[in-house]
């Protein structure tokens, strides 16, 4: 059978093979991270704070069991109740399961010498003495020589199950006697893990406030900071989670870690708030949290849950809900809850956790994968943790040790938050540096866009330049130059016919004037085109003694109007205003541009403007219409070449010639 080592590939050719591949790789690195979570987990496990110095430590005491419902303000009996015997400190009571919990009397004793610190030494007399406990769970109140000292009820909430802290209670000057001194310790605890008291010391406050400060900083203070943590790492993640709603990971694990600092909460407050049942209930959020954990390990290694996750969600809501049910006081749980714990509660923690630590191991050693490997080296330490509170409890180990199981949650909550951080910061860098590239290649490729269309541009230039230079030439040769042809065939002739000679001059002039006005850049509006050649013919026919009806209305678009199309139109209207010079025999020509009727693109029509050249004149002979002459048919062609069409409208009333233009021209 294969071996594997934690962050080895499963597949290759053998296993020294895949050996000497993870040591290339971050195989080193790994054994190093997962030495250090070792090392830090027992450094945990074995810190116990010292004890105090030069105070009197008192080990034994007698214990007798009490009813749960005796009041814990009532003085203690002068004598010990029946059952009572002598029991060394640190002692657990074991909890019972009618009520469920651990309710019990101790009594110590020691003596008193007020001249044991002299002067100068490590005491003085008359100093202020204190009794001090160093790790005390469920709610006690201490007595000397019958007088209530202190009521841990005042320091610690009485709706946290398994809150352990330390005790420091200054003594009354007038409570010390000289000589043995008596000091009860009535005990009320309602968990699993029933009451626990430590060593008793009492001395000179001097002496034992220094210890008591390091165990508040670790059981009261470093829990509060936890709490405090979870918070921001809570709002970190809820926050990347609303920015980058397609990672449900990060709103579960969020909701794992608000559930945490609910649990946290009554840490930071010892009074009666309204909330105690709540914050009761509270206690098992840890439930809450265990069954979401699973679908954080299976989406953190990149596989899909098993089961639905609502599935996972029925025992806390059960275990919650007997809860709710059983008694608003702790105290008064019965029995049957006792072992609802034992038989559901307990192995569900313990399925949910080794579910999860599965997930994580299986994917850190078969899939080698890094977020995983991450994760287990706080699983090291976890269960080292896990470790030592059983051995604790079992009384393997020193019952001195604080227990591990308050900081065990926070610290994977920690590690997987931070190992989901990571993984968020890698992705941003793995898109910056995507951007980086992709910046780089999109501003190459626009620098090689630019150049192409620089080239393209420059042929197209150089295509129209010459497609242009064409198009002059061709209407020069056609017009101007077989004009100009005309004019020195007849000046060469032996009788010189000046008037023909003249009128082949302007014929001519006409004509170049045309050519340029088509030059002009005007756009795309064909009203302007048009005035341009307003332009040109009112001073010719006023020349002639014409007079001109000219009326244009706002006239649509016509798409891909150009130069060329401009000449052809004006060569057209040019010959319409000739004939009607010259055969219309009347002195007024009109020509009238408006849009063309249903000439709107939304009712389908075909063309866009109707220009109407007219004359008053006699009209066209009879048959002649039939048989037009050279100019009319160079007219029809002419429109066709634009896509237009061309009617001539004839009879008594005059001639009218109707060009009506399309909504887009073709190219020549």
């Amino acid at each position: 059978m294969s071996q594997h080592i934690a962050g080895l590939p499963a597949s290759g050719p053998s296993l020294p093979g895949r050996l000497r591949a993870w040591l290339r790789g971050r195989g080193p690195l790994l054994l190093l991270y997962y030495g250090l979570a070792a090392i830090l987990g027992l450094v945990l496990v074995t810190a116990t704070p010292e004890m105090p110095e030069g105070g009197l430590a008192v080990a034994e005491a007698t214990f007798a069991p009490v009813a749960m419902e005796t009041d814990m303000d009532s003085p203690p009996p002068g004598t010990m109740p029946p059952g009572a015997a002598a029991v060394p400190l640190p002692y657990r009571c074991k909890a019972v399961g009618d009520p469920v919990g651990c309710s019990g009397l101790f009594r110590l004793t020691f003596n008193y010498d007020p001249g044991h610190y002299e002067p100068g030494s490590e005491g003085r007399d008359g100093e202020r003495w204190s009794i001090y406990v160093p790790i005390l769970s469920g709610r006690a109140t201490l007595w000397l020589n019958g007088a209530l000292l202190v009521d841990s009820g005042t320091i610690q909430s009485d709706v946290v199950v398994n809150q352990s802290l330390p005790l420091i209670q200054p003594i009354p000057k007038p409570l010390l006697r000289d000589g043995e001194n008596r000091i009860d310790v009535r005990m009320a605890a309602w968990s699993q893990s029933g009451g626990f008291l430590d060593t008793v010391v009492v001395g000179p406050d001097r002496l034992l406030r220094p210890a008591f400060s390091q165990r508040e900083w670790m059981m009261v203070t470093l829990p509060r900071l936890l709490v405090a943590w979870q918070a921001a790492l809570c709002l970190s993640l809820l926050i990347v989670w609303a920015g980058h709603r397609d990672e449900p990971i990060h709103l579960v694990m969020g909701l794992i870690l608000g559930l945490g600092v609910l649990q946290g909460l009554p840490m930071f407050g010892t009074e009666p708030s309204g909330l105690e049942r709540l914050f009761r209930v509270l206690n098992f959020a840890g439930q809450w949290q265990g069954a979401l954990l699973p679908f954080v390990m299976s989406r953190l290694v990149g596989r899909e849950l098993a089961v639905p996750l609502r599935w996972l969600l029925v025992i806390p809501a059960v275990v919650a809900g007997a809860f709710l049910l059983a008694a608003v006081d702790p105290p008064t749980l019965q029995p049957w809850f006792a072992w609802l714990w034992l038989v559901l509660v307990i192995p569900w923690a313990v399925a949910m956790l080794g579910w999860s630590g599965w997930i994580v191991l299986s994917a850190a050693i078969r899939r080698n994968h890094a977020a995983a490997q991450l994760v287990l080296g706080g699983l090291i330490v976890i269960a080292l943790m896990a470790g030592h509170d059983i051995l604790a409890v079992t009384g393997v180990l020193d019952l001195r040790v604080p227990s591990m199981t308050r900081y065990m949650a926070p610290l994977l909550m920690t590690v997987i938050s931070a190992t989901l951080m990571w993984r968020f910061a890698k992705a941003l860098g793995e898109v910056s540096r995507f951007n980086d590239v992709l910046r780089r290649e999109v501003a190459t490729a626009e620098a090689e866009l630019r150049a192409s269309f620089a080239r393209e541009q420059a042929q197209t230039r150089a295509v129209a330049l010459e497609s242009e230079r064409l198009r002059l030439t061709r209407d020069l040769h056609d017009g101007l130059a077989g004009q100009l042809v005309s004019i020195v065939a007849q000046c060469e002739l032996p009788q010189h016919d000046y008037r023909r000679i003249g009128a082949a001059a302007r014929q001519a002039l006409d004509d170049l004037r045309l050519v340029v006005a088509s030059l002009d850049d005007v756009g795309n509006d064909l009203g302007m085109m048009l005035a341009q050649f307003h332009e040109r013919i009112g001073p010719q026919l006023q020349a002639q003694g014409m007079e001109l009806d000219w009326q244009m209305a706002p006239l649509p678009d016509i798409e891909g109007l150009r130069s060329e199309h401009a000449l052809t139109l004006f060569r057209i209207l040019q010959e319409a205003v000739t004939n009607a010079v010259r055969h219309s025999g009347c002195r007024r020509v009109s020509i009238v541009m408006a849009p063309a009727p249903d000439g709107s693109p939304e009712s389908n029509g075909r063309f866009a403007v109707r220009i109407v050249v007219g004359d008053e004149g006699c009209g066209i002979p009879d048959g002649s219409a039939a048989r037009p002459g050279k100019g009319l048919n160079n007219m029809r062609q002419r429109a066709a070449s634009l896509g237009a069409e061309l009617t001539l409208v004839t009879g008594p009333i005059g001639t009218r010639v109707v060009i009506d233009l399309p909504f887009r021209l073709p190219d020549f």
